[in-house]
């Protein structure tokens, strides 16, 4: 399938999208660009109506089982079935903050190297305040533009395991792709983690990889005690996968970490000022149990996985219509 040229896609994966999904199709359908807009989506066969919503926007729209739903997979299919060159990935409670959102996202792809682009992400109203100051923490948040360069194999074996996380930041909750790379460097099989298992293979590949920081959307997770946990280990355990990274050595880096981190929370309830006096209070009582979830997610999580090289094999080295310049 040709790309159609001055055109994106901006495909969701859906699954019972609410209220929410509403107004985030509202928003795309806002957005200030002179390119045609395509919406496509891949629903898990939702139950409430978000079919009907995804209808009224113009969505085109296929529908699978929710057992067939894979993060890596069903976002290929999206990409791969779209005629367009660039594609928006955004996921159906992301919601973009304004009109720019779009262009600003897509402005890097000027540069023929960059293979990917990701958004910057903004609580929500009310959000838990464990929840916002992990975001906060997260490069998503930042109010900065980074490039990641593109690296040798030999380049990313002498990175330290933190370096390799840093350059690990890539995020599918909003992100544009070219679906050239995506045909040669497809988004593998997961239930978590393949956005940034694919920047690894990108940028080992020879791409580049931005942080789009103007591009904006709203969105955060209000999980309970075991999904705050599972989510936690399933990030550590990729980490380790990807980058060797462990965080958390022994016990006693655990003890200190807990500590730190039961401070941090009481300070981020005292701080959530957009919430009322009452929340605030069973949010700080509640900040050694939240610590000791996380951090006990970070520590079992990094030991749950072993490092795996990447291979030679599974690299694409730069198209061939792409200039065969250094991208210094």
């Amino acid at each position: 399938m040709s790309a159609t040229p001055h055109a994106v896609t901006v495909f969701l994966p859906t699954l019972d999208g609410g209220e929410r999904l509403e107004r985030v199709l509202a928003a795309v359908r806002a957005q200030k660009t002179e390119r045609e807009v395509r919406l496509r989506a891949i629903d898990s066969s939702s139950k409430d109506g978000t079919r009907e919503v995804l209808a009224r926007h113009g969505v085109q729209l296929a529908v699978i089982e929710k057992r067939e739903y894979d993060h890596g997979l069903t976002r290929n299919r999206g990409v791969l079935e779209s005629d367009t060159e660039l594609v928006a990935l955004l996921s159906q409670d992301a919601l973009p903050t304004d009109e720019n959102w779009l262009e600003n996202l897509l402005a890097p792809f000027d540069d023929p190297f960059v293979a990917g682009t990701w958004a910057r992400q903004v609580p929500q109203p009310g959000c838990h305040p464990f929840q916002r100051i992990n975001l906060v923490a997260h490069m998503a948040a930042a109010s900065r533009r980074a490039v990641l360069q593109p690296l040798t194999l030999a380049e990313w074996a002498a990175l330290a395991p933190a370096e390799r996380v840093e350059r690990l930041v890539f995020d599918n909750v909003s992100s544009a792709v070219r679906r050239s790379v995506i045909e040669r460097l497809p988004f593998h099989q997961s239930m978590f983690g393949e956005d940034i298992e694919w920047a690894r293979r990108v940028l080992l590949s020879g791409y580049r990889l931005v942080f789009a920081q103007d591009a904006v959307v709203e969105h955060s997770h209000d999980v309970n005690f075991s999904e705050f946990h599972t989510r936690v280990a399933l990030t550590h355990a990729v980490r380790r996968r990807l980058a060797d990274h462990v965080p958390l050595a022994d016990l006693n880096d655990v003890y200190v970490r807990v500590g730190q981190t039961i401070e941090a929370f009481r300070r981020a309830a005292r701080e959530a000022t957009d919430l009322e006096p009452a929340v605030r209070a069973a949010c700080e009582r509640d900040a050694y149990r939240w610590a000791r979830l996380q951090v006990a997610g970070i520590f079992r999580g990094a030991r749950r996985a072993q490092y795996e090289e990447p291979r030679v094999e599974d690299l694409a080295p730069l198209a061939p219509d792409v200039p065969a310049t250094s991208p210094g």
